[in-house]
């Protein structure tokens, strides 16, 4: 990990589960830095500093972010018209602003309606995470070897962008870039489906059969965990790129039923193979970057 190049203060709004583990990767990356943490609960920030996250809670918008160099916006989706609007007349001209949000059409649309065109704002969202939230769960590895999307616009200064990808990649996460629109649309099929799928498997059982439950089960409806008022939010703000995300796992079940239905041994086969290869091809380029 380099150290925080040109970010000397960084604030953290909202240090639950990412904000934390942002602070804890940034003091680990370079120990010199100054973390603060906003928030609307004393008791969470205590528990930010309890663990080392932050060197510094606040709950005065003014206050934590005088002198912030980096502003980092980690609190949960709903929240974010509101903090920025708080934000807007105490945010530092020169300060850099990102969030970690996993839906950002809505996050750009809010900051340029709210701070304005000039906002010095890169989305970013790290595919990290957990089932389990708040400060007491962070880690400081947690953005190790995670891919983390950065979402720029054409109005978004290219040294901007780098900045903000040098901080990401600062705390150990492998860095790529996409428009907020093609990010909304592969999130919506590779985080948020698998999540209502997992818990359309959970809803689907009955009390008979949960008893038989191994470890596939488990395995399989692990992110079912999650927090249910999280994701309602992440559902409904990438609500059109989920729907169409279900729409083609309709499409791929009515082919499988399909295959089933004519009695195709050799069809399920090859459908399964070809799932196989794909994700053991996956698996195996993570452990090549992780080497």
């Amino acid at each position: 990990m380099a150290g925080m190049k040109g970010f000397s203060q960084i604030t953290i709004v909202g240090v639950g589960l990412l904000g934390g583990s942002v602070g804890l990767a940034a003091k680990a990356a370079d120990e010199s830095v100054r973390v603060v943490g906003l928030g609307r609960r004393r008791s969470s920030l205590d528990k930010a500093l309890a663990i080392g996250a932050i060197d510094r809670a606040s709950l005065d918008y003014a206050d934590a972010l005088a002198g912030a160099d980096l502003v980092v916006l980690a609190s949960p989706l709903e929240a974010y018209e509101d903090n920025l609007r708080r934000m807007a007349d105490c945010l530092p001209a020169r300060a850099v602003l990102t969030d970690v949000g996993s839906v950002k059409g809505p996050a750009v649309r809010q900051v340029a309606r709210i701070l304005g065109p000039k906002a010095r704002f890169v989305g970013s969202h790290p595919m990290a995470g957990g089932e389990r939230k708040g400060p007491e769960f962070a880690r400081a590895d947690l953005f190790a070897n995670a891919a983390c999307i950065l979402t720029p616009t054409p109005r978004t200064s290219p040294g901007l962008t780098a900045r903000v990808e040098q901080f990401w990649q600062s705390l150990g996460a492998v860095t790529l870039r996409m428009s907020p629109a093609r990010h909304d649309r592969a999130v919506s099929a590779v985080s948020h489906l698998p999540h209502v799928l997992a818990a359309l498997l959970v809803a689907l059982q009955d009390q008979e059969s949960l008893k038989v439950a191994g470890p596939g089960f488990l395995d399989t409806t692990r992110i079912a965990s999650g927090d249910s008022q999280m994701w309602r939010q992440i559902l409904l703000a990438n609500r059109a790129a989920v729907l169409a995300s279900l729409k083609r796992a309709q499409g791929q079940l009515k082919r499988l039923g399909g295959l089933l239905a004519s009695d195709d041994g050799p069809g399920i086969a090859r459908y399964l193979q070809a799932a196989k290869t794909r994700r053991d091809e996956l698996v195996a380029s993570r452990r090549a970057r992780q080497e």
